[in-house]
């Protein structure tokens, strides 16, 4: 008799808050395959801005398992809240949408946000300008800051922020 060999479809599961990397930990440990997608992120302290790795979506990562044969091993494993949507039979992700999570990320396998380029579309996003539209100039000193073009009415405004302040516009 020949076995058949399904092909393992990847699923979301959600993990206990801020337990991502126990989670993943414990299913690659019980031979899961587990994608955590990681994102560069920066936060501000009293010496300035420093960058650190977050998950891209807090508490969920994607696991790959047979939901016929290792649901229950998945589900019960430490770190691990539950498989989404939490059914006796959870629905399968099309593999196009990890690939196209995959696709955002560098060589490293990090993602970070695309690089600003002279005349790029930006929106501001926070501060007293925000939601305000502008074109990026230039960057404006190796502290992070950048040169951003406003119009506003009859008139052109340049000002400097922070880059984390800013999003290019799609």
């Amino acid at each position: 008799m020949c076995s058949v060999t399904r092909p393992r479809p990847w699923f979301v599961c959600q993990t206990n808050p801020r337990e991502e990397n126990r989670a993943r930990h414990y299913l690659e440990e019980k031979g899961l395959e587990v994608y955590l997608p990681m994102m560069e992120a920066e936060r501000f302290t009293r010496v300035g801005p420093v960058k650190y790795l977050k998950p891209l979506f807090p508490s969920y990562l994607f696991l790959r398992f047979d939901p016929i044969e290792e649901l229950a091993f998945a589900r019960w494993t430490r770190g691990v809240r539950k498989i989404l949507p939490e059914s006796d039979e959870p629905v399968p992700l099309e593999d196009s949408v990890i690939q196209s999570v995959r696709s955002l990320a560098q060589r490293d396998g990090i993602i970070r946000k695309r690089p600003l380029r002279k005349s790029d579309r930006v929106r501001i996003l926070r501060g007293p300008f925000k939601d305000l539209v502008g074109i990026f100039e230039e960057w404006a000193s190796d502290r992070g800051r950048v040169r951003i073009l406003l119009e506003l009415v009859n008139y052109q405004a340049s000002i400097e922020l922070h880059h984390t302040f800013v999003a290019n516009v799609a």
